[in-house]
């Protein structure tokens, strides 16, 4: 017994494809954010003490 064959296309594999793209391209923005959330440097002052010492 032979089994049906069963032809499809996809129409909008272009919008597929630049979602794929779009996808990558946050995945690569977020890699960059949280590498710099990883290594952030907080800068500290004290205000109230600085004027204090003048």
């Amino acid at each position: 017994m032979e089994k049906p064959i069963i032809e499809l296309a996809v129409e909008n594999m272009d919008e597929f494809n630049e979602l794929i793209k779009k996808a990558q391209q946050q995945s690569a923005e977020l890699e960059k954010t949280l590498s710099s959330i990883k290594t952030f440097q907080p800068k500290i002052s004290y205000p109230n003490l600085e004027r204090k010492q003048c």
